[in-house]
């Protein structure tokens, strides 16, 4: 900044039109502008982000494609670390495996630590490691029914639903271009099985991807440090 008004008491001394004047003044002040935004630090200790998307899930072992309603929230106990927690409720899926099994839900909560590489910018690539609990259900689709029993009740066989351990780790990254809205972008793989008394329980490993908007603020303002003598 020191430097900027210097520039700027240089061009007053020196012989320009004032035309050229108002121009540098416009420049200088533009370079004022993004030094103070460079300096904007948006990822640090106490922030809170939170966000909701709709996720694409595909599970490639049992050739199902899921749709969920993913939600959010996390803490960043310092500039590295941070805490999150997530909740997503299947909205639906479709396709049938090779068992003749579908998937009724897959409902699943997520709490686990997030570690995020640090760079000079608002960029925040990351990595998530999360293990859960899964309410899942599935159901099974008789081969062959006669025309005159064509009813949903007697060409499935539900199953209860169950609870399901399950984990999962992913990839992302969040770019913060305002102090409270960021975007952000995500890819995760889930780890689990369908404990069920069907005869064919389903695979729940799932590849998901997702983005969206998210939003943040901070929760605990930083205290500034007085300079000792």
């Amino acid at each position: 900044m020191k430097r900027i008004i210097q520039e700027l008491i240089d061009f007053k001394n020196k012989g320009l039109s004032k035309t050229q004047k108002i121009i540098l003044l416009l420049v200088c002040f533009s370079n004022a502008v993004s030094a103070q935004k460079e300096n904007a630090q948006y990822i640090h200790k106490h922030l809170m982000r939170a966000d909701a998307s709709i996720v694409a899930g595909y599970m490639f072992k049992e050739g199902l494609s899921n749709v969920h309603l993913n939600g959010s929230a996390e803490y960043y106990i310092d500039n590295i670390v941070s805490i999150r927690g997530s909740a997503s409720y299947m909205l639906g899926s479709s396709g049938i495996t090779k068992d003749s099994m579908g998937l009724k839900d897959f409902h699943s909560i997520y709490l686990g630590p997030v570690f995020h590489f640090q760079t000079k910018g608002h960029f925040d690539p990351y990595v998530v490691l999360q293990p859960g609990l899964a309410y899942t259900s599935s159901y099974e689709v008789h081969n062959w029914v006669p025309l005159q029993l064509k009813d949903e009740q007697i060409s499935h066989t539900s199953y209860p639903g169950v609870l399901s351990p399950i984990a999962t780790a992913g990839i992302g990254f969040n770019y913060y271009f305002q102090r409270f809205a960021h975007l952000f972008v995500e890819t995760r793989y889930v780890y689990g099985r369908h404990l069920s008394s069907a005869p064919s329980p389903i695979s729940l490993q799932e590849l998901r991807i997702t983005f969206g908007l998210g939003f943040n603020l901070f929760i605990i303002k930083e205290k500034k440090k007085i300079p000792t003598a």
